[in-house]
């Protein structure tokens, strides 16, 4: 099974900022997420002490020697969120300042999928309607206006 993998604007910020050799390093550590998903072992990923999700975990990369960290959840849909990066090196508050960014960045991202599921629920009702005719009553494409 592939797993999916989504990331923030933050993320990609941060990714435009990489040279050529550290993208290809880290693609390659996300693309062992797409296809171990949560399972995927030390060294590869390792969970975060001080978030204040249990499931926050990071990706371990190493570039030219250097070592790179990106910080990711999996959300209610079974999605990993790619939500920053950072070069830790020599950083002595690296994690204090990650780890912060990190869980507010989650938080926004679940609060956008609650905003989304209430949506969905709104706007997925069908109206009762009453009458005999066969026709489809929105006029149309059966979507019973739901939105696109």
């Amino acid at each position: 099974m592939a797993w999916e993998v989504e990331f923030t604007d933050e993320f990609a910020q941060w990714w435009d900022t990489l040279t050529a050799d550290e993208q290809a390093d880290a693609t390659y550590y996300v693309r062992e997420l797409e296809k171990r998903g949560p399972e995927l072992p030390f060294p590869y990923s390792s969970g975060i002490k001080g978030s204040q999700y249990g499931s926050m975990r990071e990706l371990r990369v190493q570039s030219g020697g250097k070592p790179i960290r990106i910080f990711y959840a999996f959300d209610s849909r079974r999605i990993a969120i790619l939500l920053i990066g950072g070069r830790k090196g020599g950083n002595q508050r690296f994690y204090e300042h990650f780890v912060r960014a990190a869980d507010r960045l989650f938080d926004r991202h679940l609060a956008a999928l609650r905003t989304e599921h209430e949506k969905e629920r709104t706007y997925d009702r069908t109206p009762s309607v009453r009458g005999t005719s066969s026709e489809d009553p929105t006029g149309g494409d059966g979507s019973r206006g739901r939105k696109k």
